[in-house]
């Protein structure tokens, strides 16, 4: 059994013995063993949603169809596609879901590929009337069985320009072939005699609605030209033929009935599909593909071109690739100026990324007068086991297109989700899971300290518990949110706010790690404060105290997960929405929150998040879960927390060195 077959068995949970693709050799050795051993056998293939990029280019497939009785484009013989679209009696709330699926798909311009520009080239905006003719790759197995091979290509161009005098003819070649990948079916030269043909990668729905009819072979976008209400002309028999709705050159006796389009729709997508979301590593349905497909195509289009970094130390630039692979192709630049960049090629369409908010204002001026697309990245809110000042690689980022989380002075992407976003039930059911999770097994940004229990010398009975995150002083988010106040006024503020408090200061991890700028003498934050806890899990803190006093540490947020009361002394991300008390106000943040749509725009919505194992894009629960194994493992493995700790170690020293040369040149 080949790779390919069993990652999908193992994905979609397929139990059968004998398993092939289609009627490629391993599809037909499964039938042939099958029948030999007198059991059954299950073709498979790509489903009709598959991935944002080629198959041809191992993109991730979001979905496969399965068949025990043939395969779906084989028009020689019966399918089980073909024998659901005959006898199945469709219940409202399959055609309910068709049409659901349907509106999305033509919404969201979605397509089997979803990489392709969602513009249109001038050439096409014009009003004229245009003709479609969709070429296939040579040698698709979709034309042998689905009989077309008894029409010569050409036929179709001549016809159409026969049954159209008045239009413009166009040929939209297949993405395969535009990749290179593959070979035409269709002589391009002799179609560029007669028509004009589109060499552009376009997206086949965004393509498809300029055009009053399609002629194809047995291409998938004739039936997504039927989505959109078109006239389409085969020249083969493809799955959605001879039901009644098309224009035939090919009959097929054994489909005798006439459906709707939603009834083939929810046959072929939904009935005879199975589907898997690659980022989740779950089992899903459609809706959700569509749905993360939008969404991660988005953030993979932003990754397409030529991308500018700017601020980005040498250590970070080892690990940041992986979050901008492109759907495309993309060229990636790392600078330390404007000149330098310049040099480089920098232009008005390049895309231009600054890590963090100091800094580069002459860029930011550029992209400003020049209308390049200017992002900011930060270190995401569940970060790595490690600590980020030991040059820990992140497995989650940011990339804030309007300014970022922790500067209050400029609405940032999270702010927008926050004002603006309409939180689903669904996705609301998710967040509460996800804080189940999050607490249940103790996690935080960074997750290197174990759980300990705490010796509360000299509480009183009846005092409120209150816990002090320190911070890094010099940290943006001080700087921008919380009026650079240090973490002995936030001691002091505590104290005057709480008298009789029972205070709990917990350093940085990156202070009391010496990376850091934030240090309190133990004797002077005794003053303000009952007890100094260092190397202990947030949680093991958490666990005790009522409330947390902050200026602006994450730390709040992950207190308000837990449901403690939480003070906020500057205008971090999460105070203003109605579940802080917060002593500065913030007049942008106008809508009131739960604690449930919080946490999906903070940790589903806004990050990237990178599966530590693959190096691709994940959703935060397998994050999370690759963390607990990777937390495990440097808890209870001492080699390996020695290996990690001197890796990183080493490699902060070379930093400091390399940074040292390059200063003094």
């Amino acid at each position: 059994m080949n790779k390919k077959i069993k990652k999908i068995k193992e994905q979609f949970k397929i139990s059968s013995k004998y398993v092939g693709w289609g009627r490629k050799p391993s599809g037909l050795k499964a039938i042939s063993l099958a029948k030999e051993h007198h059991s059954s056998f299950l073709l498979l293939e790509d489903g009709f949603i598959r991935s944002i990029g080629l198959g041809v280019e191992n993109w991730e497939s979001f979905s496969v169809v399965e068949d025990d009785i043939g395969i779906y484009y084989d028009a020689t013989a019966p399918s089980r596609l073909e024998n659901i679209l005959q006898k199945h009696n469709f219940a409202q709330e399959e055609l309910s879901l068709a049409k659901e699926a349907i509106q999305l798909i033509k919404k969201y311009k979605i397509s089997k590929y979803n990489n392709s520009s969602l513009k249109l080239p001038k050439f096409l905006e014009t009003d004229s009337k245009k003709i479609l003719i969709i070429a296939q790759t040579k040698g698709d197995l979709s034309l042998k069985y689905g009989l077309a091979t008894q029409f010569d290509s050409k036929q179709m161009i001549q016809d159409a320009i026969k049954e159209n005098p008045n239009a413009e003819i166009f040929l939209k070649i297949h993405p395969d072939v535009l990749s290179g990948k593959k070979e035409s079916n269709i002589d391009i030269d002799f179609a560029k005699q007669h028509c004009t043909v589109i060499t552009q990668n376009i997206n086949p729905i965004v393509l498809l609605e300029k055009f009053e009819k399609v002629y194809t072979q047995t291409s998938q976008m004739g039936f997504e030209a039927l989505l959109l209400d078109k006239d389409v002309y085969l020249y083969g028999a493809p799955f959605y033929a001879g039901w009644g709705l098309t224009n035939d050159k090919v009959q097929v006796q054994r489909r005798t009935r006439n459906i709707t389009l939603e009834e083939i729709f929810a046959g072929a997508y939904i009935l005879y599909t199975k589907y898997y979301n690659p980022y989740a590593q779950k089992e899903t349905n459609i809706i959700d593909t569509i749905k993360t497909i939008v969404s991660y195509r988005t953030i993979y289009e932003r990754n397409n071109g030529d991308l500018y970094f700017f601020n980005f130390s040498l250590w970070k630039r080892e690990f940041i690739k992986p979050f901008f692979k492109p759907s495309t192709k993309n060229k990636i630049l790392f600078c330390s100026s404007l000149k330098d960049a310049k040099t480089k090629g920098l232009s008005p369409n390049a895309k231009i990324f600054i890590w963090g908010r100091k800094g580069f204002e002459d860029i930011k001026e550029y992209a400003r007068v020049n209308g390049n697309s200017l992002f900011h990245v930060e270190d995401g809110f569940i970060r790595s086991v490690s600590l980020g000042s030991d040059l820990t690689q992140p497995y989650s980022l940011v990339v804030d297109k309007h300014g970022i989380y922790f500067d209050p002075t400029k609405e940032s992407d999270l702010e927008k989700i926050l004002n603006n976003y309409e939180f689903s039930k669904e996705l609301l059911q998710r967040a509460s899971k996800l804080q189940d999770y999050i607490i249940k097994n103790k996690f935080s940004k960074y997750n290197l300290y174990k759980n300990i229990t705490i010796d509360l010398e000299g509480y009183t009975k009846g005092q409120t518990i209150i816990m002090c995150p320190g911070q890094v002083e010099d940290d943006a988010s001080i700087i921008y949110g919380g009026n650079k106040m240090s973490n002995l006024e936030l001691l002091q503020a505590t104290r005057k706010n709480k008298p009789d408090a029972y205070i709990i200061y917990k350093p940085h991890p990156d202070v009391l790690a010496g990376n850091r700028k934030g240090g309190v003498e133990q004797e002077e934050a005794l003053q303000y404060c009952n007890l100094i806890v260092e190397k202990a899990s947030i949680d093991s803190v958490l666990s005790i105290v009522d409330e947390v006093h902050t200026i602006t540490s994450l730390v709040g947020f992950e207190s308000l997960l837990r449901g403690k009361k939480v003070y906020t002394y500057g205008i971090p991300f999460y105070a203003g929405w109605g579940l802080t008390i917060d002593v500065k106000e913030i007049t942008r943040r106008v809508k009131k929150h739960s604690l449930e749509s919080l946490i999906a725009a903070t940790f589903i919505l806004y990050p990237r998040y990178m599966n530590p194992q693959t190096k691709e894009f994940c959703e935060v629960e397998v994050l999370l879960k690759e963390l607990e194994k990777e937390r495990e493992k440097y808890n209870n493995n001492r080699f390996y927390r020695v290996f990690l700790l001197s890796r990183n170690f080493f490699s902060r020293k070379i930093q400091l060195l390399l940074k040292f040369i390059l200063n003094k040149d």
